[in-house]
């Protein structure tokens, strides 16, 4: 009640945008041709046509060495699939009641596309991002990922984030006749080869000793519901 009447008593701050930005920004929202969302990097906001967006989309998903057009929709087939195998864990006694109750996927909603756009490359190319919430996945995506975070990051190769590149980097000489040369991976995630990963992901996991001590899952089970999300 008091924490109420605060609220209710308190000031607002002053606007930092102009009225003239204020109806501006009403404008845009009230306009179909435009479409505003935040831009692939940094914390910027993108403001670009529905139409140009839309046919960046399509002329993406035509490709069809990366994407399959389905006849219908696959998630209860998917489901059944899932269900069988937490089943088999709950009756091995893998994983607890409560457990499989977290992972019974209760919701059937199919993950949606869209892509934001990269403002810092020429021509403004786009990055597809999949909205896995609610889909029959993702709480065992969820589950996984816990379990696999320790064994991430345990190559020479890996960097945290740009301030630990930069750190990297700071003490390489380069010497006449030598270059940076800096490699751009387009589309990463749909050209990941599966099985290749898989087979780092089962090696690593092997190799795994404290693996044990956060879950009751052998390495082939974690590999069977890896095998399913992927």
């Amino acid at each position: 009640m008091e924490g109420g009447g605060t609220l209710k008593t308190a000031n607002l701050p002053k606007p930092n945008i102009s009225k003239d930005e204020k109806v501006a920004l009403r404008e845009l929202q009230k306009s179909n041709d435009l479409l505003i969302m935040g831009a692939d990097k940094g914390k910027c906001t993108a403001v670009q046509s529905t139409t140009e967006y839309e046919k960046k989309v399509k002329t993406m998903l035509s490709d069809e060495r990366t994407y399959e057009k389905l006849k219908k929709d696959p998630t209860p087939v998917y489901k059944r699939k899932l269900l069988v195998l937490l089943q088999k864990l709950k009756s091995d006694k893998k994983i607890e009641e409560n457990q499989y109750r977290l992972l019974y996927p209760t919701s059937e909603t199919i993950p949606r596309l869209y892509c934001t756009t990269k403002i810092h490359k020429e021509g403004n190319p786009i990055r597809p991002i999949v909205d896995y919430m609610g889909s029959i996945g993702y709480q065992t995506s969820k589950a996984l990922a816990e379990i696999l975070s320790p064994i991430m990051g345990q190559s020479e190769h890996h960097v945290i984030n740009s301030k630990h590149l930069a750190e990297e980097l700071s003490g390489v000489l380069v010497v006449d006749g030598e270059i940076f040369n800096s490699h751009d991976v387009v589309a990463l995630f749909t050209n990941t080869p599966i099985q290749e990963t898989m087979t780092i992901i089962r090696e690593r996991l092997e190799e795994d000793t404290p693996l044990n001590n956060r879950t009751n899952l052998t390495v082939s089970d974690i590999m069977d519901l890896l095998e399913f999300i992927f």
